[in-house]
């Protein structure tokens, strides 16, 4: 599966998950493995949401996304994606209550 970091409806950067792409969750916590680096984002513009895609094509789960200081989903050292450059999330991890 894979990760599509989005603006809008516009998909600015995919993110190749690991197969397995997690591990059963355990205790309310779902951390997935390595997450491949994108080495050259599809386009430009301001990631505001991701969508978890399955092996299948098929969307798994939504979410947004922010920087290190919001209280998104997923947390970026910066949102600003440059078309051609590299795109990195070294962790992600769910947890629910």
């Amino acid at each position: 599966g894979s990760i599509e970091l989005m603006a809008g409806d516009r998909v600015l950067a995919v993110l190749q998950l690991s197969n397995p792409a997690a591990m059963p969750a355990s205790g309310g916590e779902l951390e997935f493995n390595t997450i491949a680096e994108e080495d050259a984002a599809l386009a430009q513009g301001i990631v505001t949401s991701a969508r978890i895609i399955g092996r299948t094509g098929v969307e798994v789960f939504a979410c947004d996304v922010g920087d290190e200081q919001s209280d998104a989903v997923i947390k970026l050292n910066t949102t600003k994606i440059f078309r051609g450059g590299p795109v990195r999330l070294t962790h992600f991890q769910l947890l629910m209550p």
